[in-house]
């Protein structure tokens, strides 16, 4: 690759490391985390106005697998349990990495009737999907009872990722006076890099008369500003001049729409739908296929080869019938399984960004007090993952807030923290959606954090008038 892809060719390496399964964070509950706002368009931020700007705005890093954990079938002494392994395992897991980077963020918030919100991000993310069939035959072997004359298939194996630039412009609205609030967003997208499996079809079977192997299906692979042709070798990115941004390879518009409702004054219902819509790739596009006709392979007849060979009794029979079984094993692959791949040019192809459905509560226990609870459902490539999740926050004068939370999804807990810190303009906020995943990572599936630091505006002057209003909030938190 040469130095006039860097650029691009940095992008599209924070796409391959690890992503997978749905979470929310505490940034997502709590207001004083700009990142409210963007989840739910209807919060609004309790300060007058906030700015974000580059890797300070809160960097977030999310590493998720769906599979068992280490300590599901190691020991504390090391010892492995394969076959333990396979019971936890789905017949589908996932294993990725979502990396968001955000370029500037901006708010201004005209007490509870209006916020207007402006931000730019960077988003990179992976998914791999595996399937138990195939740690199955590995561990096995493809000779085991359990596995003879059964047709082993790897049709849900597959690996999604995209990086993208996401522009988006949100507003919140009052509608009813200190009883209703809407709001709708709308992201620009451009994407720089996307690789796609679009369709992987492959079943191994084992014949169990003469154990000879076979295997047939077919694939088809899809990407944007990689070439698929030299893939092996390291991809090649897009070309560009050193020192000028990625190119835009796709466009896409994704929309956002959320909603808040105080039944009464210490209990409020809220809802969203948090980007829907998709990118659809138009430039330097690459497809590859492998025709379902051609990917066959009829394996090794074992009990033929096995009785043509040297009597066993002699001294070198056992090197030469291994001989022969590689030089048969050569022939099958150069002959029967001959692979023929097909590139279509600039043919658009579509893939969607993350999606999150919500629907909640808040209860406002005390002054500083508050306790919420939602369900979710949140698509991430072609994945679907429904969640709950419950939260206590404590608000302490108008500057600590602190959130916990507990959260359950693909039959897991995990359980998040939050601390948010505000000194004059300054705000530092950091959290953790799986805390036990930071302190004992081979127990958990899950690993997350996010840290940022932004200025805010307008809590002095919110808090005068929150007193002579005789409003108990006094700038802690967006509590309508």
């Amino acid at each position: 690759m040469n130095r006039r892809n860097q650029t691009v060719a940095f992008f599209m390496l924070l796409c391959l490391p690890w992503m997978a399964q749905a979470q929310l964070g505490p940034v997502e509950c709590m207001p004083e985390w700009g990142q409210a706002g963007w989840s739910n368009p209807a919060l609004f931020h309790p300060s007058g106005a906030q700015i974000w700007l580059g890797g300070l705005a809160g960097t977030q890093v999310l590493a998720t697998h769906s599979g068992p954990t280490f300590y599901d079938f190691i020991s504390t002494d090391g010892a492995v349990d394969f076959d333990l392994m396979l019971e936890r395992m789905d017949s589908v897991e996932t294993v990725g990495l979502r990396n968001e980077t955000p370029l500037f963020a901006f708010s201004f918030r005209d007490e509870d009737r209006f916020e207007f919100r402006l931000r730019s991000r960077f988003v990179a993310e992976q998914q791999l999907s595996y399937d138990r069939d195939l740690f199955e035959l590995g561990w096995k072997g493809n000779g085991h009872p359990d596995l003879i004359g059964r047709p082993i298939s790897f049709s849900d194996m597959g690996l999604d990722a995209q990086g993208y630039f996401d522009h988006s412009l949100s507003v919140g609205a009052m509608v009813q006076e200190d009883k209703f609030w809407l709001g709708w967003g709308i992201h620009i997208l451009n994407g720089i890099g996307s690789f796609e499996t679009a369709s992987f079809d492959a079943t191994l079977t084992t014949d169990s008369v003469d154990y000879s192997l076979g295997l047939d299906g077919g694939m088809v692979v899809q990407a944007s500003g990689v070439d698929l042709d030299s893939l092996i070798d390291g991809g090649q990115a897009a070309n560009l001049d050193m020192g000028s941004l990625p190119p835009t390879l796709g466009a896409g518009v994704a929309y956002d729409f959320g909603f808040l409702w105080k039944v009464t004054p210490k209990f409020a219902v809220e809802g969203a739908v948090e980007g829907r819509g998709s990118i659809r790739w138009l430039k330097s596009i690459t497809r590859q296929e492998v025709d379902p006709a051609q990917f066959v392979l009829e394996g090794l007849d074992a009990v033929a080869l096995l009785s043509s060979s040297d009597s066993l009794s002699l001294p070198d029979s056992l090197p030469s019938m291994l001989e022969t079984w590689a030089d048969d094993m050569v022939d099958s692959l150069t002959s029967s399984f001959t692979v023929q791949s097909t590139s279509d040019e600039m043919e658009a192809f579509s893939t969607p960004i993350q999606e999150t459905w919500r629907l909640g509560f808040r209860v406002r226990a005390t002054e500083s007090l508050e306790f919420s609870g939602l369900v979710y459902r949140q698509f991430r490539f072609d994945r679907r993952t429904d969640g709950l999740l419950v939260g206590m926050t404590h608000r302490i004068r108008s500057n600590v807030t602190t959130h916990i939370q507990a959260q359950y999804r693909a039959q897991r807990w995990s359980f998040g923290g939050g601390l948010s810190l505000r000194g004059g303009p300054l705000r530092l906020a950091v959290s953790a959606q799986h805390i036990p995943g930071l302190i004992d990572p081979l127990d958990a599936g899950h690993w997350q954090g996010q840290v940022g630091l932004g200025f805010e505006l307008g809590y002095k002057r919110d808090k005068k008038k929150a007193r002579k209003k005789g409003d108990p909030r006094s700038g802690k938190g967006m509590w309508h």
